[in-house]
């Protein structure tokens, strides 16, 4: 297949999503409901569960392993939790590294490439480097080692969505034609005041400062004129002026990763491992805003024990988020520092009065106005009162000196940047009973989970100082049997799994396997499992201001914080949190459920070989039906007043929700050895459900998507090639960050390998996206071009 590395190739299996935010951040996601946050999709790496454990989801291989090392991946796609622990609702990734005795010596990688052709009118492209290194050694016959590494730098994709918020669909609205203007990828202004609703006070200051008397025909005059100029032409809403993402965040990319182990073997069976390692990078990814990664850091120690009969494994990881900031809440307090909002809506409102009754202007031309006496720069930017402050231009000197200044000062000490040195430890172990009992498999296993949650209280509800700290505990049981000569295979399983601040949880699982033919290769499987979460750290304990949305977790502790429920709190009438209205005929007068999710799957499948085994056929179609699923909900308190305070948090939903979906998969081996195939997926809600006013299921998947692709390792003697062609059709993204259409797009990749086996290497030459025909795979998330390189690989096991 061909791809830059295999993480990045992962969407072109059946039934994968891939959520591109960033040039070293991609999620992986199957069956439906994807999300910039999955937290229904485990990623393991040597049996370690590779999430940081404040973001509670794996952010690609970003904190992964190095390319180098990788010997295996497995997707085990559907309901997953059994074995793997609480999450794996939608899928679980499986990587398994080289063992040192196994994969002896010096293996590695460099890469190099261009992309960001055509990213806009003023950028050439920008180089792309991906450098790989791996070596290990067997010191004795007890005792070897190994140390893998990579480094990853690029200019990252850039999010240059400018579209307005509140009408999507009409490109044309800007800043000077728009007076509530919220670019998708402009930040700075979610800050708003609704004029038409402040109408009559303005009116009444302007006719008293006057010097006119309530009552008298010249105070009703003025009054008049000003509330007409305000109301005339309908509703009136004004947002601050901002910047474009480019201008606030970095897009240097990199990611550095690197692993140290050593490996003891007591006997032929039983081996000792003690592995150290440690993640870095930066990237630009969506959650309740958009946020900079700035020197992230993971660290991770794991020591086990591994026996054929038995597994004991301890393992921590830690996370610093280095200088990482929300980049609209930093444009957000430039706006306050170099004009306070109070003061430029001031400004605004005596401009606009100017161009409406000293000029007799339209309310778009007064809107230009008003924004040249509040901003004082005009359109192109120059300053029109050099007496008076002016907003600074992205990319200055004074506009850097603001943002620095603002982003390396946490949360709540009046800066932007996000502190979390969140822990996740557990310890964990297996038995396999096959000495003791013959006749079937019987595996048994437990685990306990300690989170520790420290954000100085910048994300979390956490203080500083004082870290949340919480504990999970399970374990499961495994009866696995054949019968009729191995035709028939039977697996049960059930689970059982408590998490400090929720009710335990089973969850059973049965599955069998029907192998038809002489030599089995027809397999019909059907299952029917179940799986579970607890709510997210995230989902848990968020508590942080984004724009004029408060982005809370589902805690009791949380709500009662700012009186959610308690105090009157009416929803939102749509799934966006900025363009949704208050609908103030509806009033929760109690709070909604917030408990584990659960999932039901029923799946029924078949793999087989056709054509004298030269064609491969793998289906699928499942149906999934969740109860306690957690979704976001939208509510205000003091609607329609200048207090009005909006909130997002997390709910569990009383109704079930279902989804189902279907897959299949071809290879067909041609002559001459070309490999020819495919795979097409459709996944969707059920019919006919409906949620309360509000509520985000997140689903976030096209019905549709499909790849093409074409194979041969060798074309013509050391010299190989693929080609895939991946479609997706349009479908709807809703998140904390906002709501929107992600449209259809496809992508080719084309690869040519040439062998070099006197030299045990290999040179590839490819392209991701080689049209570079620019897409987005999330709303408000960076845009995808074609990424072109060649790659030189060197192992010395080849």
């Amino acid at each position: 297949m061909p791809q830059a590395n295999f993480y990045d190739g992962l969407y072109k299996l059946k039934g994968v999503d891939m959520n591109v935010q960033s040039i070293t951040l991609r999620n992986v996601n199957t069956r439906g409901f994807n999300g910039n946050t999955n937290f229904r999709f485990n990623q393991i790496i040597d049996g370690v569960n590779n999430q940081a454990p404040g973001l509670s989801f794996s952010a690609g291989n970003l904190l992964g392993l190095p390319p180098v090392d990788v010997e295996s991946v497995e997707l085990v796609t559907g309901a997953s939790s059994v074995i793997y622990g609480p999450g794996g609702l939608n899928g679980t990734l499986v990587m398994t590294s080289k063992d040192p005795f196994e994969f002896q010596g010096l293996s590695g990688s460099v890469q190099t490439g261009l992309m960001r052709f055509g990213i806009d009118e003023a950028s050439s492209p920008t180089p792309y480097y991906d450098i790989n290194i791996r070596y290990s050694k067997v010191l004795s016959e007890k005792l070897a080692f190994k140390f893998a590494g990579n480094y990853l730098q690029a200019k990252d994709w850039i999010a240059s969505d400018y579209r307005d918020k509140n009408n999507l669909d009409d490109p044309t609205r800007n800043r000077y034609n728009t007076t509530n203007y919220d670019g998708v990828n402009i930040y700075g202004d979610e800050i708003a005041i609704d004029i038409g609703a402040q109408a009559p006070g303005i009116a009444d200051q302007a006719a008293r400062a006057q010097g006119a008397t309530p009552g008298s025909d010249e105070y009703n005059q003025i009054y008049n004129t000003v509330f007409n100029a305000f109301t005339e032409d309908g509703p009136f809403k004004v947002t601050r002026s901002g910047w474009a993402e480019k201008d606030l965040v970095n897009y240097d990319a990199y990611n550095a990763k690197g692993i140290l182990s050593a490996h003891y073997k007591f006997n032929e069976n039983t081996t000792a491992i003690l592995q150290g390692g440690m993640a870095e990078g930066q990237a630009v990814y969506s959650a309740q805003n958009r946020f900079s990664i700035n020197d992230f850091r993971l660290y991770n120690v794991k020591a086990e024990i591994k026996n054929p009969d038995y597994e004991i494994r301890y393992w921590w990881v830690k996370e610093d988020a280095g200088y990482t900031y929300d980049a609209g809440a930093t444009a957000a307090l430039i706006n306050e520092a170099w004009k306070p909002s109070e003061v430029w809506f001031q400004d605004y409102i005596q401009g606009y009065l100017t161009g409406k009754l000293g000029f007799n202007l339209d309310r778009e031309s007064a809107h230009r106005f008003a924004l040249l006496n509040a901003d004082n720069r005009d359109i192109n930017g120059n300053i029109q009162d050099p007496e008076k402050p002016a907003k600074p231009l992205g990319g200055t000197n004074q506009f850097n000196q603001y943002k620095n200044q603002i982003s390396e000062q946490p949360i709540g000490q009046g800066g932007s940047r996000v502190l979390d040195f969140s822990a996740l430890s557990q310890f964990e172990g297996i038995y396999n009973f096959s000495r003791l009992v013959k006749k079937f498999e019987l595996i048994a296993g437990f685990q306990y989970r300690l989170f520790n949650i420290d954000s100085d209280g910048t994300v979390f509800y956490d203080t500083p100082g004082n870290p949340i700290t919480t504990y999970q505990y399970g374990g499961f049981i495994q009866f696995i049997d054949s019968y009729f000569d191995d035709k028939l295979r039977i697996n049960l399983s059930s689970r059982y799994d408590k998490d400090e601040n929720f009710k335990g949880r089973f969850t059973p699982r049965a599955s069998a396997v029907i192998s038809l033919g002489k030599n089995k290769e027809h397999n019909i499987r059907s299952s029917v499992q179940s799986a579970f979460r607890f709510p997210a750290i995230a989902d848990q304990w968020l508590d942080i201001q984004v724009g004029p949305v408060q982005t809370i977790g589902g805690q009791d502790e949380i709500l009662d914080k700012y009186g959610l429920f308690t105090q009157p709190t009416y929803p939102l009438n749509g799934s966006d949190p900025i363009t949704s209205q208050p609908d103030t005929t509806a009033i929760y007068d109690e709070k909604p459920s917030f408990r584990a999710e659960t999932l039901v799957s029923y799946e029924l499948g078949y793999k087989g070989l056709l054509l004298q085994k030269s064609l491969m056929i793998d289906a699928e179609i499942f149906v999934n039906q969740y109860d306690g699923f957690q979704g976001n909900l939208l509510v205000v308190q003091d609607p329609y007043t200048p207090e009005e305070q909006r909130y997002q948090t997390v709910i569990s939903q009383d109704q079930k929700v279902i989804n189902w979906g279907w897959a299949m998969g071809i290879d067909w081996m041609l002559p001459g050895s070309f490999i020819l195939g495919g795979n097409v997926s459709y996944s969707t809600l059920g019919e006919n459900q409906e949620f309360q006013q509000g509520f985000q299921t997140r689903f976030n998947t096209p019905e549709y998507r499909y790849n093409l692709y074409l194979n041969k390792y060798r074309l013509w003697k050391q010299f190989g090639f693929g080609i895939n062609w991946h479609w997706q059709e349009a479908f709807i993204w809703e998140s904390s960050f906002g709501t929107g259409e992600i449209p259809s797009y496809g992508s080719l990749d084309v690869q040519v390998t040439w062998r070099l086996p006197k030299i045990r290497s290999a040179v590839k030459i490819g392209g991701s996206n080689i049209l570079n025909d620019y897409y987005v795979t999330s709303f408000g998330s960076s845009q995808i071009g074609g990424l072109y390189y060649v790659k030189f690989i060197y192992d010395q096991n080849l």
